[in-house]
């Protein structure tokens, strides 16, 4: 009963919570020994991040919110001595919220968060990796397992749904998105109107297009800055300063203001993350057009998509954690996976062969497709921006300040080589 009164107290300062009937505090029940009984008894608590992003459709969230809480009520019925209680945080709170808690040692068993959050954590020593059962193992996408993944095979978050990255266009001037960057540049040459965001991860994609995607990553992985690779960053910027002097295409700093402006009309191409869509078809209706991003002389582009993961507390007893970890099992079964990804079309399983419907005008059957390059050949961005937003801002700084010529490209270079290898001297 002391950690119910833990958990009371700490949940009272919380900005937001929901038990959405998914379990309150009670006594647990004697626990079997091992052997005994293999059902997970106790309670823990299980903390969403909301997702701040203005764009991000705040339906998509209650979406996922409600159908999480299904997926508990399930999870109750199947294992009944087993308590999960759901928390709200806004996501960019997380770290805060668990580093405050974590002194007192109420930090959350489970974490229902973004990707970069989750590293964020890790770094910060407030999450544990775990082991998962190879027979699930095998069952996930192995290209998103492995950037999770320890050198020992344990897993310091397990992803759950992937948020691919695509393009979305305006079918009243598109008939149908370019297939390449050339192609793209010539119709913003003639009229079309194209935004590109400025910062760096969500222009990650034309690292691939332009065919130096593996440079980058060998410094992202803190690779020295051959000259090889500064002249990759040099082809990059190149190019960057080229489309800069397409009269119709413009740049922007926010990807928020892109979706603005194409859900306005104010744009024709620009693009956009899967959890944007939901926005964008309220605004064009069937105006709206979704495609791959344009490949280029390099190769397919290198998107990168964001996932939602399930990260582990730190602070839980052996009890919690196993309810925990039975919990984290629970929602990679095939049934939970298509509850969570049901009904809209934002969201990818994590479970590579649970089988979908195409969704309206092949949707699913698109994000999939966008989400197919991330596995293409050498240099496919895994290894890009594990500090995603923190690291694509100061990039995109960076490429602030060359396209106003406040920095020639040696020194971008030298900035970019400094930002992107920041990280490998951090905590």
């Amino acid at each position: 009963m002391l950690l119910c009164l833990r958990r009371r107290l700490a949940g009272a300062a919380l900005v937001a919570w929901v038990g959405g009937g998914v379990g309150g505090c009670e006594a647990p029940g004697p626990r079997g020994r091992r052997g005994q009984s293999d059902e997970p008894r106790g309670q823990i608590v299980l903390a969403m991040g909301i997702p701040s992003d203005e764009t991000i459709d705040t339906e998509l969230t209650e979406a996922l919110r409600e159908r999480l809480s299904s997926s508990l009520r399930e999870f109750r019925v199947i294992h009944p001595q087993a308590r999960v209680q759901l928390q709200l945080f806004p996501e960019e709170r997380i770290l805060a919220e668990v580093r405050l808690r974590a002194k007192a040692g109420t930090g959350p068993d489970l974490l229902f968060i973004n990707n970069t959050t989750a590293a964020d954590l890790r770094r910060a020593g407030l999450s544990r990796a775990v082991r998962i059962p190879d027979t699930l193992l095998q069952k996930l996408d192995p290209s998103e397992v492995r950037r999770f993944q320890t050198s020992s095979g344990e897993l310091t978050s397990l992803p759950v749904l992937v948020l691919p990255q695509l393009a979305c266009f305006d079918r009243r001037r598109l008939r149908q998105s370019p297939a390449d960057l050339a192609s793209l540049m010539r119709l913003s040459s003639q009229g079309v109107r194209v935004g590109l965001p400025l910062d760096g991860f969500n222009l990650a994609w034309t690292f691939g297009s332009l065919g130096v995607a593996q440079p980058v990553e060998e410094l992202f992985a803190g690779q020295p800055a051959t000259p090889q690779r500064r002249a990759a960053l040099g082809r990059w910027l190149a190019w960057l300063k080229e489309a800069d002097q397409v009269p119709a295409l413009t740049f922007q700093v926010s990807q928020s203001q892109l979706i603005k402006e194409l859900g306005q009309g104010q744009l024709d191409w620009t693009s956009c993350r899967s959890t944007h869509l939901a926005r964008l078809r309220e605004e064009l209706g069937t105006h709206l057009g979704v495609a791959p991003l344009p490949g280029g002389p390099g190769g397919p582009p290198t998107p990168l998509s964001r996932q939602r993961v399930l990260a582990f507390g730190r602070d839980s007893s052996p009890s919690q954690a196993e309810v925990a970890e039975a919990f984290a099992r629970f929602v990679l079964t095939p049934l939970t996976q298509r509850a969570l990804v049901s009904r809209r079309e934002e969201v990818l399983p994590m479970l590579g062969s649970l089988r979908l419907p195409e969704g309206r005008k092949g949707t699913l059957r698109l994000l999939a497709m966008a989400q197919a390059h991330m596995r293409r050949g050498k240099g496919n961005g895994q290894a890009m921006f594990e500090q995603g937003d923190l690291d694509g801002a100061a990039i995109g700084r960076l490429l602030s300040r060359y396209l106003y010529g406040d920095l020639d490209a040696e020194a971008t270079m030298d900035g970019l080589v400094e930002t992107i290898q920041a990280k490998r001297r951090g905590p």
